[in-house]
């Protein structure tokens, strides 16, 4: 085979020498020589050549921009992105916490971490350490003080009922009185005047006239004393049914007052014994075994409830973002601990893998305090079910993409340098008007404006 020499080449040998003692140290001697370089015209011909290597760069580059072109969607869909946590839709459904009601000193615990309680199982005892309260058969002494409340005031009840019956029975008597005088009256008067036609016709003497006379005026002077004690007994009648009410009205205060405070007391006693509100499970049992103290309002335990159905997502947005956010809104949510790929912060949803589908049910009409709107987030019942609650439990961090309009890459690419904001829904009766309906109102009112320029 032919060969072509091209050029000569410089080769540079080192060989290392010994001094005879064998302990290394020897001279390293450099042999410098220049041989020619050969290669095979097979070999040249098969090379590529250098003006071939920027087109073929070029060439590639371009294949790769065409298919980058032809399988990257041309649209981009405008989200809002937010997190937060797993929740429930339900507020009965939530994690609940056990709260001591009183101040007092545990007992004994009836659960352990992590049982299954029913609604109304015990929890815990609590003994109350309020002076008031300390004694044991306190509740009894409060029984015992009401029941003689009770019995004082209904004797003094039914006095007042006697000195009403009194009363009455004296009422009666003083009109039989008047009545009996009223008869003496008329008697006297008929007297009267018979004595006064007897003397005018001196069938009677002057003494007898004088006689009627004074009769009569007896008889008028008894009817009128009967008529005041009538009066007086009437009045009596009357300040008897009063007292005889207002007796009432303070026995019944005394006795509501006596209930009140054994409710109280039994209340107060009842408050000792903690019971689960739900169904559910025990978690996160409080540091304080039994002798322990607790106060008021201080957390015991938390009562996680069986899984619901009625699970939501409750993400947190900025408040330039929530002014743009309505029910209804398609979202895709990434549960933490589930896989997913999401592709370019939410801008093409259909090539994300392993996010859920979901609806805006509720935004905050105001903030948490910090700026942050709540988004209650339920699942899509058009798209695919979210994991089982068993394992999607509350609490379990989720990032969320609420999806806006669809725009151009071009555009949004544009807008993203620029700073600007999405585009804002045009809601129309609580929905929004597609973009796409918008211009084809804008043509068909152009195109009916032409016409009538036309005619």
């Amino acid at each position: 085979m032919a060969a072509e020499k091209i050029q000569m080449v410089k080769v540079q040998t080192e060989i290392a020498t010994t001094n005879g003692h064998g302990n290394g140290h020897g001279k390293k001697i450099v042999i410098e020589e220049t041989v020619p370089y050969y290669y095979t015209t097979a070999l040249r011909m098969a090379s590529t050549p250098k003006t071939a290597e920027p087109l073929a760069r070029g060439f590639s580059i371009t294949i790769l921009t065409i298919i980058l072109i032809a399988f990257i969607p041309n649209t981009w869909q405008q989200n809002i992105a937010g997190s937060g946590t797993v929740t429930s839709f339900v507020p009965a459904t939530r994690p609940q916490t056990i709260d001591a009601q009183i101040d007092g000193r545990i007992i004994k615990w009836y659960v352990n971490e992590g049982a299954i309680v029913k609604a109304g199982d015990t929890i815990a005892t609590l003994r109350d350490i309020d002076t008031k309260f300390l004694a044991e058969n306190f509740v009894e002494y409060q029984r015992a003080v009401r029941d003689n409340t009770a019995r004082e005031a209904e004797l003094e009840i039914v006095q007042a009922e006697n000195k009403v019956r009194q009363a009455e029975q004296k009422l009666k008597v003083a009109k039989q009185i008047v009545e009996q005088a009223n008869v003496d009256v008329q008697i006297a008067r008929t007297q009267y005047w018979r004595a006064v036609e007897l003397e005018k016709q001196g069938l009677v003497a002057r003494k007898d006239l004088e006689t009627a006379t004074l009769k009569l005026q007896k008889s008028i002077a008894d009817s009128a004393k009967a008529a005041a004690d009538l009066q007086v007994e009437i009045q009596a009648v009357r300040n008897a049914n009063a007292e005889l009410a207002a007796k009432q009205r303070k026995a019944e205060a005394i006795i509501a007052k006596a209930d009140l405070e054994l409710g109280n007391v039994s209340t107060r006693r009842n408050l000792g014994i903690v019971m689960s509100p739900i169904d559910g499970q025990i978690t996160r049992i409080a540091q304080a075994g039994p002798g322990q103290t607790v106060k008021k309002g201080e957390t015991l335990c938390i009562v996680t409830p069986n899984a619901s159905e009625d699970i939501a997502a409750e993400i947190f947005v900025g408040s330039l973002d929530a002014a743009i956010i309505d029910t209804g809104r398609p979202v895709r949510l990434q549960f933490a601990g589930f896989p997913a790929i999401q592709v370019w912060g939410g801008g093409w949803p259909n090539l994300s893998v392993g996010t859920f589908g979901g609806k805006v049910a509720v935004v905050d009409a105001v903030d948490d305090g910090s700026g942050k709107y709540r988004v209650l987030v339920v699942p899509d019942p058009n798209d695919k079910p979210w994991p089982n609650r068993s394992y999607l439990r509350q609490g379990t961090e989720v990032t969320g993409w609420i999806l806006l309009n669809e725009v151009s890459l071009a555009y949004e690419a544009w807008r993203q340098l620029c700073g600007f904001p999405p585009i804002i829904p045009v809601r129309t009766g609580g929905m929004d008007k597609k973009k796409g309906g918008a211009d084809k109102e804008k043509k068909s009112g152009k195109s009916n404006t032409s016409d009538s320029d036309e005619k």
